[in-house]
C-alpha cells in the first residue's frame, strides 16, 4: 500500500466516516471484519452504498484499529476499483447485492436475450444473470470474486 497517499477523514459516528482522497469524497461505513488470516484481516465496508471486502495488512498489532485502517483501506480500494453505474439499456445488472462467482462470456461474444452471462452468489445461492437483449458483449466491468450491487453495470451489451 502506498503510505505516501494523502487523505483526510472525519469520523461522523462509530463506524461511519467521510473520507476525502484526491479531491473525491467517500461515505464509508464499517459493516464488520473477519478472522485474521496470516498477516491480513478482511474488513467489510460500505463505500458510497457499495459493499466491499478489503484485506487489511496487520503487521505489529493483533487488532485492526478502525480509525487508522478504514482510511487506508478506502484509499487502496478507491485506487483500484471503479464501479460503473447502470444507465444504458444494454447494461447487465444484478437484482440484489452479491459476489461474482463466474463470468460466462467474453468481450466480442454474441449473446441472445435471456442467455446466462454471469453467476452471482447472493444469500448463499448461485444466481444466473441473463442478457437483457440480443447483441455483442462490448465491455465486462467485473471480475470473479467482486462484490456487486443492484445499481452497478456488470457487463455492457450493444
Amino acid at each position: 500500500m502506498d503510505k505516501d497517499r494523502k487523505f483526510t477523514y472525519i469520523r461522523l459516528a462509530p463506524k461511519h466516516y467521510k473520507i476525502y482522497l484526491h479531491g473525491n469524497e467517500y461515505d464509508v461505513r464499517v459493516i464488520g471484519s473477519g478472522q485474521k488470516q496470516g498477516d491480513v484481516k478482511p474488513l467489510y465496508l460500505e463505500i458510497d452504498g457499495r459493499l466491499e471486502e478489503v484485506m487489511i495488512e496487520i503487521k505489529e498489532y493483533e487488532e485492526v484499529v478502525e480509525d487508522v485502517a478504514i482510511p487506508f483501506a478506502t484509499a487502496e480500494l478507491t485506487k483500484t476499483k471503479t464501479k460503473v453505474k447502470a444507465e444504458r439499456d444494454g447494461d447487465v445488472t444484478c437484482p440484489i447485492p452479491g459476489k461474482v462467482v463466474d463470468i460466462l462470456v467474453k468481450v466480442g461474444d454474441h449473446v441472445k436475450v435471456g442467455q446466462p452471462v454471469l453467476i452471482v452468489e447472493a444469500m448463499k445461492m448461485d444466481n444466473e444473470i441473463h442478457a437483457p437483449k440480443d447483441g455483442i458483449v462490448r465491455e465486462i466491468y467485473v471480475e470473479k470474486n467482486d462484490t456487486v450491487m443492484p445499481d452497478e453495470a456488470l457487463i455492457f451489451i450493444d
